[in-house]
């Protein structure tokens, strides 16, 4: 026995240098750069709703929850995979000028699919605002449909700074950029005295979405600009993908987001729809400061995709199982300061946002508690979609999240918001878990932090 926790501690001491190494190197500086990145989009999604949490209460914060599942659900209707595929393509073959024919591809088509979205949310307003029974709903959703085109947009085009190893400026592209800018013009507007109408939150979001979108097409440009085409013998003079490969990857990596779709918009909606307003902010406030938890597995899930991709296409199973390890630990570490800040104070971390908040912190607690599970398992989602297992991990995130609205249905009616908070745990926990066993079996890649359960007890992969 006294052997075996040897081993352990001796593995563990192996990571953590190898951990160490990395950050010394390109990987960790591309990671401090986006650490600092992410850390501003974070900021800026808690900006916005302490803005409107502070200037609405939770009644204006569980509207302002509702327009941004509408808005979330429309990009990632919009974007219908592509944003993902494109990580994974331009990934894979960053050297070849035929990576902007990607990003045409789904630019293009993300436009055009956006169109409708904007249609619906503009028309759909009132009928959204009476069926949630929020007052000031249909105000908000004025600006909202104007965000979706430059949204999506900024989606697709975070995809390929992915690709191209650019993680920090893809996480500027991304939502809490847009949600920053936001919140700094709902709170100028506020200081102005024009108006305190919830309206205000829409308008600063179609503002701050085309400012976004705008930055991310010059940083494009700026790009294309330092590219020698096919001056490096790592040039590849011919795609590898066809549009018919890049449309049939797009259509596997969007039915895998019909699952975050089931979580984060309808999962919402259902909540909206169940709780009143009020109820409606505590929970989505809960889950809002519940996400600084895996904050940094979700920096980490910036740079490591592109990563996978290219050690799976070059067979290097070993460096790339090393890769994922090292990942879940740094982002378990990390982690726990704010885990336990939330365990330990959940009323005093809700209270900052505003009078009346705190009555939150049963909810962030379970919340919290998922996140840690969520953070350990490390990018086991990330490691199936890219190395061809993205079906497998879309039936995983389908069925988790089929079985989390039911809980929705189920645990609202009698509990409330704590429902909800419970509901989303589970899905968090369950999805993560199944994931984790299926990376072990296909892969032969433990990622937890610690010994390998699975095959202490006999279970071997398929490899």
């Amino acid at each position: 026995m006294r052997s075996s926790r040897s081993y352990d501690l001796s593995r563990m001491r192996h990571v953590i240098s190898g951990v160490l190494f990395r950050l010394n190197s390109e990987m960790g500086r591309s990671l401090i750069r986006t650490f600092v990145a992410r850390g501003i989009a974070a900021l800026g999604a808690l900006a916005l709703l302490v803005a409107a949490g502070r200037l609405y209460g939770p009644e204006g914060a569980g509207v302002l929850a509702l327009a941004q599942s509408l808005l979330l659900g429309a990009g990632i209707l919009a974007r219908a995979g592509m944003s993902n595929a494109l990580m994974r393509y331009v990934g894979q073959d960053h050297y070849s000028p035929h990576v902007l024919l990607y990003l045409r591809w789904a630019v293009s088509s993300g436009l055009l699919i956006s169109l409708p979205m904007v249609a619906a949310l503009w028309f759909g307003r009132g009928l959204f605002e009476e069926l949630f029974e929020a007052e000031g709903l249909a105000a908000v959703l004025i600006g909202v449909a104007l965000a979706v085109p430059a949204y999506t947009y900024s989606l697709h085009l975070a995809g390929f700074f992915k690709g191209i190893s650019m993680p920090a400026t893809a996480c500027l592209l991304e939502n809490g950029s847009v949600a920053l800018l936001a919140g700094t013009f709902v709170f100028l507007w506020s200081k102005l005295g024009t108006t305190n109408e919830l309206g205000i939150i829409g308008y600063s979001y179609a503002l701050a979405a085309w400012l976004v979108a705008l930055q991310g097409a010059l940083q494009v440009w700026l790009w294309r600009r330092r590219q020698s085409w096919c001056n490096s013998p790592e040039c590849s003079l011919h795609a590898e993908v066809t549009l018919s490969q890049f449309r049939t990857t797009s259509r596997a990596f969007f039915a895998a987001d019909l699952a975050g779709f089931m979580q984060q918009v309808l999962g919402i909606m259902i909540a909206g729809w169940l709780l009143n307003s009020a109820d409606l902010g505590l929970f989505k406030s809960s889950e809002q400061v519940g996400l600084l938890i895996s904050f940094i597995l979700i920096v980490i899930n910036a740079i490591f995709p592109p990563r996978f991709a290219a050690l799976h296409h070059q067979g290097n199973i070993t460096a790339l199982g090393r890769l994922a390890r090292q990942g879940a630990l740094l982002a378990l570490v990390l982690a726990a300061p704010m885990l336990l800040v939330c365990l330990a104070a959940p009323g005093w971390v809700l209270g900052l946002i505003g009078e009346g908040f705190g009555a939150g912190a049963p909810l962030l607690r379970i919340i919290a508690l998922a996140q840690l599970v969520n953070v350990a398992t490390g990018s086991v989602a990330f490691l199936l979609n890219m190395t061809g297992y993205e079906t497998l991990m879309r039936n995983i995130a389908l069925i988790c999240n089929a079985f989390g609205l039911l809980a929705f249905f189920a645990l609202i009616p009698g509990l409330g918001a704590l429902g909800a908070a419970i509901a989303l745990a589970f899905v968090l926990v369950v999805q993560n878990l199944v994931a984790m066993y299926f990376v072990w079996i296909k892969l032969g890649i433990w990622t937890l932090p610690g010994p390998n359960v699975l095959k202490l007890v006999g279970v071997q992969p398929n490899v």
